[in-house]
């Protein structure tokens, strides 16, 4: 089993809060690492159980809250801020390269969805990363408005700014559902049944998810494009796509993909956003842990 560590890791403004794993018996050892990210709100914990994948591989790997949301620090709470993640990451590398049992020349990220997003944009902008793996990511925010019907959208829209002017008031952030069932009145930001029975399987019920999001997650979402970072990302890539994808559209990763430079890889799994979790996860987690060690004892 993997030794854990929990760890607090000091960004500006916040304290992140997360455990690191390292292989049985590597005390001694100058470890490869790998930061792993979940899906939008999806918390720590429900990474956690993936982590032996990696350490049976040799490497160590660091799981962490986001700022405002699980265990780490920051009001308002649920918040999702994609750009603020990757700041915060950033400073996360840095603190992976002061310790002494970590190789700092050999740190590698992993995400899922706007956590493969995330690792993108951060491998684009930091050369510190030896390696990247982005399991289905959404890399066009304005793609994301398709996601809730044209009248939903033009509900939320119109939230948008007067949530704006009511926290300025002092008043409590607007929320919604993240995951569930439309309701009248009551958007749902995921809806779909692949995605409900996964998320009801790994997330819902531990004690760090909360099943809402911040409406200003919402612009905060539309805002980002990684896609428009393909050229910069020079480390090697692993991304892994779902060919009936319409969460994160599969046809726009494909098109970032054929941009990215060389070395890199592409594989795919026939169906859904969710669906290639609930049916291919453990295979997914062993061949990119794989590649990952393969990649960075290069």
């Amino acid at each position: 089993m993997p030794v854990e560590e929990d760890v607090e890791l000091t960004v500006p403004g916040a304290i992140l809060r997360g455990k690191l794993f390292r292989p049985d018996g590597s005390e001694d050892t100058r470890l490869p690492v790998v930061v792993l990210q979940g899906g939008l709100g999806g918390p720590a914990e429900s990474v956690f159980p993936i982590t032996p994948g990696f350490t049976d591989a040799g490497l160590a790997c660091l799981i962490y809250d986001h700022r405002f949301t699980g265990y780490s620090d920051g009001e308002p709470r649920q918040l999702f801020d994609p750009w603020q993640q990757c700041r915060d990451l950033r400073h996360v590398l840095t603190h992976l390269t002061l310790r002494h049992d970590i190789d700092a020349d050999r740190i590698a990220l992993w995400g899922i969805s706007i956590g493969g997003a995330n690792s993108l944009f951060t491998a684009a902008m930091d050369a510190r990363v030896g390696a990247v793996v982005s399991l289905i990511p959404p890399v066009s925010g304005w793609s994301a408005r398709k996601l809730q019907p044209a009248d939903t959208m033009a509900e939320l829209d119109a939230i948008i700014p007067g949530d704006r002017q009511a926290q300025l008031r002092g008043e409590p952030p607007a929320t919604l559902r993240l995951h569930g069932k439309p309701e009248p009145g009551k958007p749902v930001m995921f809806s779909d049944e692949e995605g409900l029975e996964f998320v009801e399987k790994v997330i819902h019920g531990l004690p760090s998810f909360s099943n809402e999001i911040t409406v200003s997650t919402l612009d905060y979402l539309f805002e980002m494009e990684v896609r428009a970072y393909a050229e910069r990302i020079t480390a090697p890539l692993l991304m892994v796509l779902a060919s009936e994808d319409t969460v994160a559209p599969v046809e726009e990763a494909r098109e970032m993909y054929e941009r990215v430079p060389e070395p890199k890889e592409l594989i795919e799994y026939a169906g859904q956003h969710y669906e290639i979790l609930s049916n291919h996860f453990p295979e997914i987690v062993t061949r990119s842990a794989e590649w990952l060690a393969r990649t960075l004892h290069r």
